[in-house]
C-alpha cells in the first residue's frame, strides 16, 4: 500500500511514524514553517521533522488547488491519502485523486463532535465515553462515511492532556487496521447519522474564562477540558491567574462561600463558590509564575477574609 500523508502536529507526527513501520509512506504534506522568537528563527513542525528523520519528501503547498500541485499528487499514483490534522480543507480535486480516496483520524466517535477541538469540548461536556473515527473525507467537515470506530471511556478527573495520551497509540492503531482493510477489501462504509451530529468549535479565551456563576461540576470540566491548552483563567486582585487541576470535594459539604468566594479549610486546601457547590483548586498559575499547588499559592498571596476570583463580563 502506497501512501501520501496529510499532517502537521504532534499527534500527526505519531501516527506518520507507526504507518511508516508497516507501509510505503510516498511523501507527506504538512504546513509551512513558522517563524518563531526574536530572532525569527524558521521552526519545522513535527510532522515535517519526522518526515525528515524518516526519509521521505516533503510538500508545504501554499494553496491546495494549486494545479502544478494538483498535478504533483496525480502524478504520485499513491494508493491512498491519510489526513490527521493537517489544518487545511482538502478539496475535492485532491482527495478523489487515489485510488482508495482520501481517509482522516478524527479524535470522536463521529457524528458526535464534529470540528475542530473533540477532545477539549467532550472533557467540557463531562460525557463518560468518546472515541476516535476514521472516515473518508467528503466536501463537508467531518461528515463522510465511517471505516471504522474506537470508543474511549472517560472518567471525572480526566484532563485533555490525559485523553490526548490515550488518542495517540489509539488512533494510530485504528489507522493501521484500516489500511490492512482497503487492502484486503473488506471495508464497510457506514453513513453517519445526521440526525445525531453535534458540532464542537475553536476555543478562545473567552471560552477559557470562568464564569463562577456556573456549578462546580461545570467549572472543574472547563479546567480538565482546557488543560494543557489554553488553560482556564480567571482574575484575582487585578491580575489573571490560570486554573490548571481541580476537584470537586465530598467532605466539605459544610463549606458555603459565595460565586467566585475563596475559602481555606485547614490551612491547605484552597477552594471556591461556585452557583452550585464548591470547587476545590489543586493546581494554580500566578501571573508571571510557574504552576503552583495550593498551599504554595495560600502562603504566598497571603489571603484575607472576602478575596475573591472574579469573572469579568465583557458582554454587560
Amino acid at each position: 500500500m502506497k501512501i501520501g500523508f496529510f499532517g502537521t502536529p504532534d499527534i500527526a507526527a505519531f501516527c506518520l511514524e507507526s504507518l511508516s513501520e508497516k507501509y510505503s509512506i510516498d511523501f507527506v504534506v504538512t504546513g509551512e514553517d513558522k517563524e518563531v522568537g526574536r530572532n525569527r528563527k524558521l521552526k519545522y513542525n513535527p510532522v515535517k521533522s519526522k518526515a525528515i528523520d524518516l526519509g521521505i519528501e516533503i510538500f508545504q503547498p501554499t494553496s491546495l488547488k494549486e494545479e502544478s500541485f494538483l498535478k504533483q499528487m496525480g502524478d504520485r499514483n499513491v494508493d491512498i491519502f491519510v489526513v490527521v490534522a493537517y489544518g487545511k480543507f482538502i478539496p475535492k480535486e485532491l482527495f478523489e485523486l487515489p485510488k482508495y480516496k482520501t481517509i482522516n483520524l478524527h479524535p470522536s466517535k463521529l457524528p458526535k463532535y464534529r470540528g475542530a477541538a473533540p477532545i477539549q469540548t467532550a472533557l467540557m461536556d463531562g460525557v463518560e465515553k468518546t472515541g476516535i473515527t476514521v472516515q473518508l473525507i467528503n466536501e463537508k467537515m467531518d461528515a463522510g462515511d465511517i471505516v471504522l470506530q474506537k470508543d474511549i471511556d472517560l472518567n471525572s478527573e480526566m484532563s485533555s492532556s490525559d485523553l490526548y495520551d490515550l488518542v495517540l497509540p489509539e488512533g494510530a492503531a485504528l489507522l493501521n487496521k484500516v489500511i490492512d482493510l482497503f487492502e484486503k477489501n473488506e471495508v464497510n462504509l457506514i453513513k453517519q447519522n445526521e440526525s445525531d451530529v453535534t458540532f464542537c468549535g475553536k476555543i478562545d479565551r473567552n471560552t477559557a474564562q470562568i464564569d463562577w456563576g456556573f456549578s462546580a461540576i461545570k467549572i472543574h470540566n472547563l479546567v480538565r477540558g482546557l488543560n494543557p491548552k489554553p488553560v482556564a483563567w480567571t482574575t484575582f486582585r487585578n491580575n489573571n491567574v490560570k486554573i490548571w487541576q481541580t476537584t470537586i470535594p465530598n467532605d466539605l459539604e459544610e463549606i458555603v462561600l459565595k460565586c467566585g468566594e475563596i475559602g481555606i479549610y485547614k490551612k491547605k486546601r484552597l477552594v471556591v463558590g461556585t452557583g452550585e457547590g464548591i470547587v476545590e483548586i489543586l493546581e494554580i498559575q500566578p501571573q508571571a509564575k510557574k504552576v503552583m499547588d495550593a498551599v504554595s499559592f495560600i502562603n504566598g498571596s497571603r489571603l484575607v477574609k472576602g478575596d475573591h476570583f472574579v469573572f469579568e463580563n465583557k458582554n454587560s
